[in-house]
């Protein structure tokens, strides 16, 4: 048995830091927007962002199990094995993504602002996969624009002027 191995500080493989490197992007991302939903001013009621937590984590299972799962288009996480964390952060950043954006929606606000969110949902998924914990396989990140534009132009300003009209 070599007795360098033995002495070598956890972390100190490159393997070790790169994951640990990797980590730090979901962990920051995660306390980031869990500040933003926590501290923003809440303009959805309780019952607005129950419902749109039903939708947006469905649509964010869905998405993940198709494209990650059946066909293989990438995976979350620096492991092949799949953590708590990952489960953490792939029900979590989608939800408050579209919590923060619905909750400052207007009926009066810009194309711009969507398109923004489309712009900002882009950048976030490329560091995820540049800071190397989303690992693309059959997967561009550019596939996801067309998705954006559907979700944040058209699906959830649909879904916030139904839920406001029926109550």
């Amino acid at each position: 048995m070599d007795t360098l191995k033995l002495i070598q500080p956890i972390g100190s493989s490159l393997f070790e830091r790169k994951v640990c490197l990797t980590m730090w992007y979901a962990y920051t991302i995660i306390v980031v927007f869990l500040l933003i939903l926590l501290f923003m001013p809440k303009k959805l009621t309780l019952k607005e962002m129950y419902y749109s937590a039903g939708v947006l984590g469905f649509g964010a299972w869905l998405g993940d199990a198709l494209i990650g799962d059946v066909f293989k288009g990438f995976r979350i996480g620096p492991s092949p094995d799949t953590y708590l964390i990952d489960y953490i952060f792939i029900s979590f950043i989608p939800l408050a993504l579209g919590l923060i954006y619905l909750n400052f929606l207007t009926q009066n606000k810009s194309v711009l602002y969507k398109w923004l969110w489309v712009a900002a949902a882009y950048l976030l998924e490329w560091g995820t996969v540049v800071s190397g914990y989303m690992v693309n396989k059959a997967w561009k990140t550019w596939y996801s624009i067309p998705v954006y534009i559907l979700v944040f132009v058209v699906l959830l300003p649909w879904h916030l002027k139904t839920m406001r009209n029926e109550q």
